[in-house]
């Protein structure tokens, strides 16, 4: 369960990073800052990428593992 709960606030700062990101990235691309805008859209998909890295860690190992613990039929 430690590790679901874990893996659970790390996407939340996943989340708070690509909102973060996405938002900013509008602000330059406003400013017209097109290399700021530029650098700050590579980011994004480096950010969206360890989100789905960190749903597939806790579909196929951490939930799996933290509903056996908690039902108690380890």
């Amino acid at each position: 369960m430690r590790d679901a709960g874990i893996i659970a606030a790390a996407q939340r700062v996943e989340h708070y990073e690509i909102a973060a990101y996405g938002t900013v990235r509008k602000w330059a691309e406003q400013l017209n800052d097109m290399q700021g805008a530029r650098i700050l859209g590579e980011t994004l998909p480096e950010e969206m990428e360890a989100d789905k890295k960190l749903t597939g860690i806790a579909v196929t190992g951490a939930n799996p593992r933290a509903e056996v613990m908690s039902s108690g039929t380890l």
